[in-house]
């Protein structure tokens, strides 16, 4: 989809539209912009391999609270994108589990 398509509105006075206009409107689209969509899963892929400091972008702290203070065109996809996000940011701030065996490789019978 495009960014031609409706695109969520703030609930409320916004802090974010003002201190991230140009992200804050990106955002907006995640729940009709495929590719607005993608650069928030990148983003929260590369979020601690990156730095982000110099960037006018607002960080994983923020999209829960961004996700639920704005009105979108499928609330559904937004939960889902933010909520995607927050994970995996948050899943590489946690350390694998310790593997107890390696998997084996079982050889193919061709018959």
């Amino acid at each position: 989809m495009t960014a031609a398509h409706a695109r969520a509105t703030c609930r409320h006075d916004c802090p974010a539209a003002a201190t991230h206009a140009a992200h804050h409107d990106r955002l907006l689209l995640v729940d009709v912009d495929v590719d607005e969509l993608l650069a928030l899963i990148e983003m929260a892929v590369t979020w601690h391999e990156l730095d982000y400091s110099d960037q006018d972008v607002i960080g994983p702290a923020a999209w829960q609270s961004f996700a639920e203070t704005h009105e979108w065109s499928d609330p559904e996809r937004a939960e889902r994108a933010f909520s995607l996000a927050l994970d995996i940011v948050g899943r590489t701030l946690v350390d694998p589990p310790a593997r107890t065996s390696r998997a084996r490789v079982i050889a193919l019978v061709r018959g």
